[in-house]
């Protein structure tokens, strides 16, 4: 009997570790992040669409429980997030912003450090708010690119005003550049709102107070950067990208008043960085999504051609930030979305690629500080911000306060009570951090850097890893630890593209060989739920079950007392009438049927948990609308279910306390992130005490041995707790908090 259940999160994130990321391509067969080609719909890596982070975002308050005794959370990161940009002062000591935008959707935020990226505090005016790009200019000015606009500051990010473009209602912004020669003329550069905005070059000449369209004359796409020459602003490069390809760049010689298409001799992709060295302009992008690489160019007469800089060498051709050494313009870093940070001290002509040991990261910008060749800050998805001293010769986490790492599960372990694991993921990256000391520290397992959806532990302490691709890295399906630290893929892998979007993963108590899987068949394996059965450890793999098309199975549980013969599993789905459910097998996964009687016909996101008692209760949370969650028992292995009662705000997971069959554990969205019931279900109190700040939940977890604890994960890393019976001042033994 397990004692806890997977749980999903919607969203994005990092860890303040070295930790590999994507590289590759995600085209449609291996699922990207964009665009979800079987269901049609923008989502993210479960199939959600994007409007359920805004549904669920809290419950009625009718709904939240009160009263009873709350637990007192403490966080235990580990540190990171999707930083789009990092960017130092030229003028305050220590001064450093960074800029969270989160990749699977959702509100992001600024950050702000007062030691050269060495701790990390929230900006609370920015909270929520995506940031694309950080300008610091004369003085104590500062300029923020953000989902809602341009931000100004005065005094160095202390205080912040939100500046009106003028151009209607979308102004998402993804770039600031300043002119060098008059600080009063800023330009920015807009998204296209999917084709709906026209407006995608706007510029000021009183420092942001009004702005005039100078858009080139194109079809609306994105200006994901403004590049101003240092040594005559009134040229200009911006460059252009699509949500789903194509891609241009565009010069100016009179500020704007005029343009020249410069997009002929480049690759028709979307384009992400600009830069002026000298008298010579380069340009870079590329996007993981469907392959569409573009690399690095340069053009020494304004674009009118080009010549590409990338070489073999480079293992990745998707460029999303220039740097220049301010005292060496033959020194360009690049920095790329899954390979890293490559250097040229030959201003192009050769290329050392993963300098520094940043091989892993999916780097989103790279800067040298203003006026130091040696100091250079590196934002990169879901791993926070890394931070060189040497110019690049080695990169070390500076993530120490960032908590915005989208955790998608938290597992313990039966053997060893300081033993944790999660599981990560982003748009294209993501992986699997352990601790051997309960939380206090957290290092990076040696998975392929794909995107995790699970992590578990089995009985014996073995610990495995669900990937969910993109499968132009690594095959999708179960990775397993080995005793040496390295890790093996054990399938079920279908064929070379996508074809297994596999979540669930559940371990039988008694026989070490036999592993159930749950999720879906995807692409050209078709769209239907499926359980995977595996009698031999991995070594071969059977599709037990297919069940409804649109459907994927969520958790798997095989029932407490049963003898690995009775197991229920739960599933999530929108396109059949009946949205989510259960089923259930008696003679040990090999054959399955529905297990709907006493459902609603909205049952959504389940969860399960079972007693240990044998016979025992076997819980299931769902979502019974986009608003409110619900929890059902059987008594009988799932051949009828009955409400607890119970309602509150949509459940992500529930967990099952195993020295008392009574109480119960429950994530929710709502203000009490976590509420905990004492009599089966019936009726639950917060126990959320520490919680404000965790933002959307993903599962919990019970400790297996040792103390009584709980964890929680979520948007914003992990999360521990005594259990109600357990030694609160046992938690840290060691001290740390």
């Amino acid at each position: 009997m397990t004692i806890r259940s997977f749980s999903l999160t919607v969203g994005l994130a990092c860890a303040a570790l070295p930790l590999a990321a994507a590289s590759g391509g995600a085209g449609p067969a291996a699922r990207g992040p964009y665009f979800d080609a079987v269901r049609g719909t923008a989502s993210d890596a479960y199939g959600r669409q994007a409007f359920v982070r805004a549904a669920s975002a809290s419950a009625p308050a009718a709904a939240r429980p009160r009263g009873g005794t709350p637990a007192d959370w403490h966080s235990l990161g580990p540190y990171g997030g999707d930083v789009t940009d990092v960017a130092a002062s030229p003028s305050t000591a220590g001064l450093v912003l960074a800029g969270i935008a989160p990749g699977g959707g959702g509100g992001g935020t600024l950050y702000r450090s007062n030691d050269d990226a060495a701790h990390w505090a929230v900006v609370p005016e920015l909270a929520g708010h995506s940031i694309y790009d950080i300008e610091f200019g004369s003085g104590a000015s500062v300029y923020l690119a953000a989902d809602n606009g341009v931000w100004t500051s005065a005094d160095g990010g202390a205080t912040w005003t939100q500046r009106d473009l003028g151009i209607g209602a979308n102004q998402q912004v993804f770039d600031i550049a300043l002119d060098p020669s008059n600080a009063a003329i800023v330009w920015a550069g807009v998204g296209d709102a999917f084709g709906q905005q026209s407006a995608n070059v706007v510029r000021s000449t009183d420092g942001g107070l009004t702005w005039t369209d100078v858009t080139p004359p194109h079809p609306a796409m994105s200006c994901t950067q403004i590049a101003v020459d240092p040594a005559n602003s009134s040229n200009a490069v911006a460059v252009f990208g699509g949500a789903f390809g194509g891609g241009e760049v565009w010069v100016t010689a009179d500020g704007g008043a005029t343009w020249t298409d410069r997009s002929a001799g480049l690759p028709a992709n979307p384009m992400h960085a600009a830069a002026y060295v000298g008298s010579r302009i380069l340009v870079g992008g590329g996007q993981l999504f469907g392959s569409q690489y573009v690399g690095l160019y340069a053009s020494s007469d304004a674009g009118a051609t080009w010549t590409k800089l990338d070489d073999a060498s480079w293992p990745l051709a998707v460029v999303t930030a220039i740097a220049v050494d301010p005292n060496d313009p033959q020194t360009i870093l690049a920095a790329t979305d899954g390979a890293g940070i490559n250097r040229s001290e030959d201003g192009g002509a050769t290329w050392q690629v993963g300098i520094g040991g940043s091989t892993g990261l999916s780097a989103q910008s790279v800067r040298f500080a203003p006026g130091s060749s040696a100091q250079v800050l590196v934002g990169a998805s879901s791993l926070g911000v890394y931070r060189s001293t040497d110019g690049g010769d080695h990169f070390g986490p500076a993530s120490t306060g960032i908590s915005e790492l989208n955790l998608f599960a938290i597992d313990t372990s039966p053997t060893d009570p300081n033993q944790l694991a999660v599981a990560f993921q982003g748009s294209n990256n993501g992986g699997v951090l352990t601790s051997s000391d309960g939380g206090a520290t957290w290092s990076a397992e040696p998975v392929p850097p794909t995107r995790y959806s699970n992590v578990r532990f089995a009985p014996d302490g073995t610990l495995y890893a669900m990937s969910s691709g993109p499968s132009t890295i690594a095959p999708e399906g179960l990775y397993r630890r080995n005793g040496d630290g390295s890790w093996t893929g054990i399938g079920p892998d279908q064929g070379p593209l996508y074809e297994s979007d596999l979540v669930a993963i559940e371990f039988s108590r008694t026989d070490p060989s036999l592993i159930f899987l749950g999720g879906a068949d995807f692409g050209v394996a078709g769209n239907q739920s499926t359980i995977w059965r595996s009698a031999d450890a991995g070594q071969s793999w059977d599709k037990v079950y297919m069940g409804g098309e649109g459907d994927k199975f969520v958790d798997v549980q095989i029932v407490g007392g049963s003898q690995d013969q009775v197991l229920v599993a739960a599933y999530d789905g929108y396109l059949a009438e009946q949205s989510g459910g259960a089923a259930r097998s008696t003679d040990g996964g090999a054959t399955w049927e529905p297990a709907l009687n006493g459902l609603p016909a909205f049952a959504r996101m389940g969860r399960l948990c079972a007693s240990a008692a044998a016979p025992g209760p076997v819980f299931l949370s769902i979502w019974d609308s986009w608003g409110t969650g619900a929890l059902y028992r059987t008594d009988d292995d799932g051949a009828t279910w009955v409400s607890t009662g119970w309602s509150g705000g949509n459940a992500f997971d529930v967990a099952c306390d195993q020295e008392d069959p009574q109480v119960l554990y429950v994530a929710q969205s709502g203000a009490d992130t976590v509420v905990r019931s004492a009599d089966g279900g019936a009726t639950f109190a917060p126990y959320a005490t520490g919680l404000a700040q965790a933002g959307t939940p993903s599962a919990l977890a019970l400790s297996q041995t040792g103390t009584p604890l709980i964890y929680l994960s979520g948007t914003h890393g992990s999360f521990v707790s005594a259990r109600s019976g357990g030694a609160p001042d046992r938690i840290f033994a060691d001290g740390f908090d």
